[in-house]
C-alpha cells in the first residue's frame, strides 16, 4: 500500500528544505546537517494499523511525513500502490494527496482560527472540486456526526471547541476526501486520559468502517499496543524492531524495546529506564545507535550497525544478539 524504501532525510537549518539539500549533501558537508532518518524501509499494509513508536527525536514523525509526501527524501523512494511518488504527474500527485491524509498532534495549531468548522472541512473539497455547494454542506454534516460532533457546531470557530472536539474536527477534515491512508501523529498525546480513550476508540471504529490503513505515530508503547496490528520501533533514525502485536512481550525483544516495555509497565512512558541520552542526530555514534545506552552491547555493536533481519512470524530485528 504505502512503502518507504531505504529512505534518508536530513535537515539543514541554514538552507531549509528543497532540492538544494541534495546538492549540499553531495559536496561532502554531511556533518553540517541533522540526519533524522538514516536508511529506513517500512511498509504500511492495506487495512492495517501500523504503530510507529520511539522517543522524541527518534525520527518517527519525520518518517511519517516522508511516507505522506510532505518531505522528499534525500535518498530512497516512497511508493504508493507500487509506484514511486517521484514518477507521478500533476494529476496523480493530486490524487495521492487525496488518498493519504494527516492528523497532527496539536489540533489547535492545525486549524485556521479564522475559519469556521464548515469552512475548514469544505476547504479540501473545494480544492479538489468535489461536489456542489449543497453536496459539500451535506457531506460535512455527515462527517461531523461520524466523528461524534453535532452538525449545529459547523458555524463555530476552533476556540469554541474543547481540545477533544478540535481533534475530532481535525479527524473529520482528514476523512473529508475519503482517504485510503491516515497518518496520525500523536493524535491523543495532548488530551486528557478519558478523552484519549474516546479518540482511540473512534479511530478503531473508523478503521473498520472505512477500511482505512492507519500509520499511528506515538511515543507511548502501551497505547500503540492497544491499537496496532504491527509495531515498528525507531531509535536514532533507524528501525530497531518490527513485530506483530501478538508477539509483544512473548519473545526476546530488542534491548531498546525491552526498555520501552519496562517503562510502559511502570507508567513512565516519557522517561525510559536507561542511562545516558538519545543520540545526537547531528553526530550519531558509530555502530548501533543504541549501543551507548544498551546494557547488553558487545564490541561488534560499536563497529557497525546491524541490519534489520527477519527472525520469525513476520518479526524483524536489528540486533546482533537477537538475529
Amino acid at each position: 500500500m504505502l512503502t518507504a524504501q531505504d529512505v534518508r532525510m536530513a535537515f539543514y537549518p541554514s538552507l531549509g528544505l528543497g532540492a538544494e539539500l541534495t546538492k549540499f549533501w553531495s559536496k561532502g558537508k554531511k556533518d553540517s546537517g541533522v540526519l533524522a532518518v538514516r536508511g529506513v524501509s517500512l511498509t504500511a499494509r492495506a487495512g492495517e494499523i501500523l504503530g510507529l513508536v520511539g522517543e522524541s527525536g527518534s525520527g518517527k514523525s519525520t518518517l511519517g511525513r516522508l511516507m505522506g509526501g510532505i518531505y522528499k527524501p534525500i535518498q530512497g523512494r516512497i511508493l504508493f500502490q507500487g509506484r514511486d511518488l517521484n514518477s507521478f504527474d500533476f494529476k496523480e500527485r493530486r490524487n495521492f494527496n487525496k488518498k493519504v491524509q494527516f492528523m497532527f498532534q496539536d489540533p489547535a495549531s492545525s486549524l485556521n482560527p479564522r475559519q469556521t468548522a464548515m469552512e475548514a472541512l469544505a476547504e479540501g473539497l473545494i480544492i479538489h472540486r468535489l461536489g456542489s455547494r449543497t453536496e459539500r454542506h451535506l457531506k460535512i454534516e455527515r462527517l461531523l456526526e461520524e466523528v461524534g460532533l453535532s452538525p449545529q457546531m459547523s458555524s463555530r470557530y476552533p476556540h469554541q471547541f474543547s481540545g477533544g472536539q478540535r481533534q475530532r474536527l481535525c479527524l473529520a477534515r482528514a476523512l473529508s476526501l475519503d482517504p485510503m491512508v491516515l497518518i496520525a501523529d500523536e493524535p491523543a498525546s495532548a488530551l486528557d486520559v478519558s478523552i484519549q480513550a474516546q479518540i482511540i476508540n473512534l479511530l478503531l471504529d473508523l478503521k473498520v468502517k472505512r477500511g482505512l490503513t492507519v500509520v499511528l505515530i506515538s511515543h507511548d508503547l502501551a497505547l500503540v499496543c492497544l491499537m496496532a496490528d504491527r509495531l515498528a520501533v525507531m531509535y536514532g533514525g533507524l528501525i530497531m524492531e518490527i513485530f506483530p502485536r501478538s508477539l509483544f512481550g512473548q519473545v526476546e525483544h530488542h534491548p531498546y524495546v525491552k526498555a520501552l516495555l519496562a517503562s510502559a509497565e511502570t507508567s513512565l512512558t516519557d522517561d525510559l529506564i536507561l542511562e545516558g541520552e538519545p543520540p545526537d542526530p547531528q553526530n550519531p555514534p558509530l555502530g548501533c545507535p543504541f549501543h551507548p545506552r544498551c546494557p547488553e552491547f558487545i564490541e561488534r555493536c560499536r563497529q557497525s550497525a546491524p541490519a534489520l533481519c527477519q527472525t520469525q512470524n513476520s518479526r524483524w530485528v536489528a540486533c546482533y544478539l537477537r538475529s
